[in-house]
């Protein structure tokens, strides 16, 4: 099983997030991210999807999502060829100075910024790439963390290429 991030151009309209998720469905194939936007062109969002899967289930699924009439446009985006990011907010426990001192340095180490604080608890925001995300929340579960929020996998293409 790998992850796959799949890039996709869709029509703007009602229903395509229904149709696009019964797909998925209807294959068994578990979505673990999943993000929408407008983008760049009137009439057009992006979809970013991220699922686990072998590279038969992902050709497959390539197909079938070709196949959905309000689906302009494909793109498997391999690590190696796109930037992948994701962002965090987290509410981590700290219950004396040496604590919040200690988090607000691994905060830093990891780029992460600390955008609100009280007496017992940071706020902080990490936008990075999911396995990175991963291994800063791992490290703040051993001060606490009261709460954590995740937008889910964004991506795009690097090089000379243009999606169209």
């Amino acid at each position: 099983m790998h992850t796959h991030i799949i890039s996709l151009l869709v029509e703007d309209h009602p229903g395509v997030l229904t149709r696009m998720s019964g797909m998925f469905t209807m294959r068994g194939i578990n979505i673990t991210s999943l993000t929408v936007s407008p983008c760049e062109k009137e009439g057009l969002s992006r979809m970013t999807v991220a699922i686990e899967g072998s590279e038969s289930e992902l050709e497959q699924v390539r197909k079938q999502l070709s196949n959905l009439i309000e689906v302009v446009k494909v793109v498997d985006l391999a690590e190696k060829k796109a930037i992948i990011r994701d962002l965090c907010l987290m509410k981590v426990h700290v219950k004396d100075s040496n604590a919040r001192s200690t988090v607000m340095q691994l905060a830093e180490s990891y780029g992460a910024k600390i955008v609100d604080a009280t007496l017992d608890s940071l706020i902080i925001e990490l936008t990075e790439e999911p396995k990175t995300i991963d291994r800063f929340l791992e490290l703040m579960k051993h001060f606490g963390v009261k709460q954590s929020f995740r937008t889910g996998v964004t991506a795009i293409g690097i090089g000379a290429g243009v999606e169209k």
